[in-house]
């Protein structure tokens, strides 16, 4: 029998008349002639490959027990998950994690490492992402995260990010002007955007137009040249403590106290610090900022080009409950675009990884793994808080998905599997296999167990054969062999479109 290579399984996936569409189209799978279309994923997995950073076998075992509706409450209240040793540990490995703005500019400075928050943060964005239970409450922290981007590198940002970070997961399933009114007075945003030097004689309106144009209205959203101009008039004076604690703080002295017009509201003269908190107010109940966020949910959970009847449903979740968080994301859970959206999504670099390294319920130590996943985030353009614009990480699979991605994608699958990874992190892959030791039950077994979903038939007989190595189908393979074998197909399943879905 001839030996299938590890080029005709790429080959197949990736050239040619395209079966699968990670090509940036938008069409869910495109047929081959005398071919079946590959099956939606099940509700169940469907859900927990969205509202997570992938699940690890026993977690997956107890999303089964649970069943869909049971899984997604337990998720949307995930103050019932303890992860009180998880955060104990974070807090103890890293202590900037709960300093004070003030503290961590008086700890770089005592210690010359103005990047030791930075980079405890990253860690700490990872463990958390990788150990925690709280799996959809730390898919909305990422996604509050990129809507308030903030590029995590420049001066003290590399220290205010880190209370910044605090503010987004206090409130990431939460009240939507909660996070607004956290993030207007956070110093990573105000010193980000410029605003902590927005005074009466010198407005700056870096600020006032990302607020509007990517925070809540969206660019067209409503709004006005002039509009723009008067909001950054608004928020004259909100700055930070640049002699005490380097929180947020009011300066009247530097306000315009002149009367002001948004949206056809007036700000009327005499007002201080009550002319940013009235903007505040009348952004986060705008019908534009309603359908601005539902559209960047829609896209994150369901598809690239969101589907109108559920980003207007989504917004007037938002109107009728004030921008409750939990409630959006039921009604987009429970929706029948979101039952039909399999396929539509594509991991991103960050999402990719580390639902590999979760579903191979993989266990490290040290921080060398860390510094090694970082760097293929690096090359992936994913790092955390890095996006160089205040516009956050695109969630569209055209950005993501070419050559150069796919190739650092596949290496980083082979790493894994075959353990040259980074010294640290260990993966046994007859674990994996339940005891089948025949190329049909080992490509079955494994395919079910990193997948979660049944194989196209061509696509599993090539990888039968591919296990197979020539001999016959129905031989046993010895053990030497099987660690080899096993090893393949675990880079190959994770390296294959199929993994890649969302």
């Amino acid at each position: 029998m001839a030996t299938v290579t590890r080029r005709e399984l790429f080959d197949r996936w990736f050239k040619g008349p395209q079966l699968y569409s990670l090509n940036g189209s938008s069409e869910r799978v495109v047929k081959r002639a005398g071919e079946k279309a590959l099956e939606g994923p099940d509700p169940l997995l469907l859900l927990t490959n969205r509202a997570s950073f992938g699940l690890r076998s026993p977690e997956f075992q107890v999303a089964q027990s649970l069943g869909f509706d049971g899984w997604l409450e337990a998720q949307l209240n995930p103050e019932n998950i303890d992860v009180s040793g998880l955060e104990s540990a974070l807090n103890r490995i890293f202590p900037t994690l709960a300093q004070t703005n003030a503290q961590l500019i008086a700890d770089a400075r005592a210690n010359q490492n103005s990047f030791r928050s930075l980079a405890e943060l990253r860690y700490a964005t990872f463990l958390r992402q990788f150990y925690s239970g709280q799996q959809l409450y730390e898919v909305m922290v990422e996604f509050w995260s990129n809507h308030f981007s903030v590029e995590h590198v420049s001066g003290p940002i590399r220290q205010f990010k880190t209370p910044d970070d605090r503010a987004i997961r206090a409130n990431a399933m939460g009240r939507f002007a909660d996070l607004l009114n956290a993030n207007a007075r956070s110093p990573a945003m105000l010193y980000y955007l410029d605003n902590y030097v927005n005074i009466a004689t010198g407005p700056q309106e870096n600020y006032a137009r990302e607020l509007l144009e990517l925070h809540t209205l969206g660019v067209n959203g409503g709004y006005t040249e002039d509009d723009v101009k008067d909001v950054a008039r608004a928020f004259t004076g909100w700055t930070i403590n640049g002699r005490g604690d380097y929180e947020f703080i009011f300066n009247g002295l530097a306000h315009d106290y002149n009367a002001k017009q948004f949206l056809g509201q007036t700000l009327p003269a005499g007002q201080g610090i009550e002319d940013g908190q009235q903007v505040l107010d009348i952004l986060a109940t705008h019908p534009s900022t309603a359908q601005l966020i539902a559209t960047k949910l829609v896209r994150r959970f369901v598809a690239d080009n969101p589907p109108s009847s559920l980003v207007d449903a989504v917004a007037q979740v938002f109107l009728a409950t004030g921008g409750d968080v939990r409630s959006m994301l039921r009604a987009i859970f429970t929706s029948a675009e979101f039952a039909g959206s399999g396929d539509q999504k594509v991991k991103r670099p960050a999402e990719f990884i580390m639902s590999a390294m979760r579903t191979l319920d993989l266990q490290f130590q040290g921080e060398a793994p860390i510094r090694r996943v970082n760097q293929y985030l690096e090359q992936l353009n994913q790092l955390p808080f890095m996006w160089p614009a205040p516009n956050g990480y695109p969630d569209v699979q055209g950005y993501w998905i070419n050559t150069t991605a796919w190739l650092s994608r596949w290496n980083f699958a082979f790493a894994l599997a075959e353990n040259t990874l980074a010294p640290g992190i260990y993966l046994n892959p007859l674990t994996l296999l339940g005891g089948a030791n025949k190329a049909a039950e080992i490509v079955d077994v494994l395919s079910q167990r990193l997948l979660r979903r049944p194989l196209l038939a061509e696509d599993r007989q090539l990888l039968i054969e591919f296990a197979a190595g020539g001999a016959p189908l129905e031989s046993r393979i010895d053990a030497r062999t099987l660690q080899v074998r096993v090893r393949e197909l675990t880079a190959l399943l994770l390296a294959s479109p199929y993994f890649h879905f969302r």
